[in-house]
């Protein structure tokens, strides 16, 4: 299933770059900038590992924010593209091919781990979670921003620039996955809490907050989650 998940998002990767690309220009990159620069005032180190990366629009937006930046992802090449952006934007982050359930990381490394869009489509989410609080140092923070797509049936709606097959693909493997079975965030919360993380808090509404849209259309929740610092 990794393979065959990688596959998908290498496929994804040329439409996703010119999805960022065209956001990066718009208002929605200074509100994001502007929700992170908030995070790193209140986050006592600046390391911050983002999770699921794709064509890194985060990564660099974090490291405007001021953040030291490390970001993995599944596909080589969403990587690549990250790359070359981030090579454009002349910022500096560290990217590298890796898979969520497996991080190459020591333990206690950084102070922040950050993903978006990313945990609705690993294998095992309660490993991901798991790998993720271990490399959090103690008193580090875990923020994840993801939506309930279980029920959802993928369409080229809001989708249009997909290669020919790609809608059918992800909504196979979204039904393969054992989190579509679940009610999120509930389901991200008991596992959340059942590795030991702590101050575990949501807000559904969070991503419309950020970018200053009504509350009422669809949006993604937000988690945040804290590593129990050594006492």
């Amino acid at each position: 299933m990794i393979e065959r998940i990688a596959n998908y998002w290498d496929g994804r990767s040329a439409s996703w770059r010119k999805e960022r690309d065209e956001a990066w220009s718009g208002p929605e990159t200074q509100r994001w900038l502007d929700f992170f620069k908030s995070v790193r005032s209140q986050t006592t180190g600046n390391k911050v590992l983002e999770v699921g990366t794709a064509t890194g629009y985060f990564a660099n937006i974090l490291t405007l924010a001021g953040f030291e930046v490390t970001a993995v992802d599944l596909s080589p090449q969403m990587i690549a593209s990250a790359k070359q952006v981030s090579q454009e934007l002349q910022l500096k982050v560290d990217y590298s091919v890796m898979d969520a359930q497996a991080l190459q990381f020591e333990n206690n490394t950084f102070d922040l781990v950050f993903t978006r869009l990313m945990t609705w489509t690993v294998p095992d989410l309660e490993k991901c979670y798991s790998e993720m609080q271990r490399v959090l140092k103690p008193g580090g923070k875990l923020i994840n921003l993801d939506a309930d797509f279980g029920k959802t049936v993928f369409s080229t709606d809001r989708h249009d620039e997909c290669p020919d097959g790609a809608i059918e693909e992800v909504n196979a493997i979204k039904s393969a996955l054992e989190i579509s079975q679940h009610e999120r965030p509930n389901k991200d919360i008991e596992l959340l809490q059942q590795i030991g993380l702590a101050s575990v808090q949501v807000d559904i509404n969070a991503q419309n907050r950020i970018l200053g849209l009504p509350l009422e259309t669809a949006g993604l929740f937000m988690i945040e989650a804290t590593k129990l610092a050594l006492r």
